[in-house]
């Protein structure tokens, strides 16, 4: 069965990466937002995807089944549906989860660093937050961040400071916006500071984001 449903599959990707090519040429895995590439080809694509995880064991799943499924999900990164599909099957989001991590689909990366903290497995899936913390891609790690503000919330505060602090890509207001967000969450007693430090930037969305964060938490402290 797999074995079928693997060929399905990895036909239906060819046909939809020869659509994107003809189509959309310009698009590659650094520019993709998710809106261009819905056309028959995908919604074939995506239909084979899920025939797969529904009806065959990840267990049997070989390279190219991995492969085919990572890119289904990267391509389907505006709606995300795959993703949250993926969640009622924890074989299949723990082995992609590990898969995507190295493989070159960076949207499929950020999209497990968010969902990570909602899987209910009792195993160690979880500790894979902090791989998805260093994978050099600012948006995947700025998403690991706020996952791991659930995952490990002793560990936030601590990660938090360090994003804020390591000024490693060109821009990183959105960074440090999640950082505010993060210690917020996790109700750190050096929110203030980093509040301070916010208002006193140049960037326009952070200081809004510390208006704001500022607002909650003296609205939080009314009603303790």
């Amino acid at each position: 069965m797999i074995d079928v449903l693997g060929k399905e599959l990895h036909t239906k990707v060819q046909s939809f990466k020869k659509w994107t090519e003809i189509n959309h040429p310009e698009i590659t895995e650094e520019n993709d937002n998710g809106e261009w590439c819905f056309c028959t080809e995908f919604d074939e694509m995506y239909s084979a995807a899920i025939d797969m995880i529904q009806k065959s064991s990840a267990s049997k799943a070989n390279n190219q089944i991995i492969s085919d499924l990572l890119y289904v999900i990267a391509r389907d990164n505006e709606c995300g549906n795959m993703i949250q599909v993926l969640n009622d099957y924890p074989d299949w989001f723990s082995l992609l989860c590990k898969k995507c991590l190295h493989s070159p689909y960076t949207n499929a990366k950020w999209q497990f660093a968010i969902e990570l903290k909602n899987y209910r497995e009792k195993d160690d899936l979880k500790d894979l937050i902090y791989e998805f913390l260093a994978t050099g891609d600012e948006y995947t790690e700025r998403m690991a961040l706020q996952s791991l503000a659930y995952i490990a919330p002793n560990q936030a505060e601590e990660y938090a400071i360090r994003f804020w602090n390591r000024e490693i890509y060109e821009y990183d207001e959105y960074q440090k916006i999640m950082v505010l967000h993060v210690l917020y969450h996790i109700h750190s007693e050096s929110l203030n500071k980093y509040l301070e430090m916010a208002e006193k930037t140049n960037y326009t969305n952070l200081k809004i984001n510390a208006s704001e964060i500022r607002k909650m938490t003296e609205a939080d402290n009314n009603m303790s």
